[in-house]
């Protein structure tokens, strides 16, 4: 109880240092959303190319890329 009250208590707490974190966690999220933007319209594209394709290869696309996805995210 007394480390809750002294972490949150809002008479011992830094405000800036508050505000400072609070700013930075924000920003990261902002910059996580841009991200996932990207993300999206990467894949949006990736679609685009793949429209183009024939059925035999659009599923060959698709594997090629499933391959890729897992060599770039190191899945084992």
């Amino acid at each position: 109880m007394y480390f809750n009250e002294q972490m949150f208590n809002p008479n011992t707490v830094n405000q800036q240092y508050y505000d400072s974190v609070k700013a930075q966690i924000e920003q990261y999220n902002r910059n996580q959303d841009k991200e996932i933007l990207n993300a999206v319209k990467a894949i949006h594209d990736l679609c685009d190319a793949v429209k183009k394709l024939d059925s035999a290869h659009q599923q060959a696309a698709f594997y090629a890329c499933l391959q890729q996805m897992a060599i770039e995210m190191n899945w084992q």
